[in-house]
């Protein structure tokens, strides 16, 4: 029985991809406390990882993007989007309309966003509006 409701609960956060606790419980038809239960238990096993939002815990699955914006801080961030750059060949010394060029070529989401966030840090530090 115990194994069904994990799956349950597992099945429920893929389509949903977190929730607070109370709402799984709430949205399954079980107990805070059954709920509570079963989530520790998909956490010591690794499936899912929890957050705190003000006084509430969100859960989530560990192999998430949710997890993974979660679990993520700005220096590790911006390693890994330098080590994604160096894998296409950019150097420190490059020019940035050149990557930017290149970008668009193989990953134009993100060539899009990185110049969106130049093009608006430009305009802060010039105290234009965009």
């Amino acid at each position: 029985m115990s194994g069904k409701v994990r799956r349950r609960i597992l099945d429920y956060l893929r389509e949903r991809g977190s929730a607070p606790v109370y709402q799984i419980a709430r949205d399954l038809g079980i107990s805070y406390g059954a709920a509570q239960w079963h989530l520790y238990v998909l956490e010591r096993e690794g499936e899912v990882f929890t957050v705190l939002e003000g006084r509430r815990r969100v859960v989530m699955l560990r192999n998430s993007l949710d997890a993974y914006l979660y679990s993520l801080d700005m220096t590790g961030f911006f390693k890994e989007l330098w080590q994604f750059l160096r894998s296409l060949g950019v150097e420190g010394s490059s020019r940035f309309v050149d990557v930017v060029k290149k970008l668009e070529s193989v990953h134009e989401e993100i060539a899009l966003a990185i110049l969106t966030i130049v093009k608006n840090l430009y305009y802060v530090r010039s105290g234009e509006k965009s």
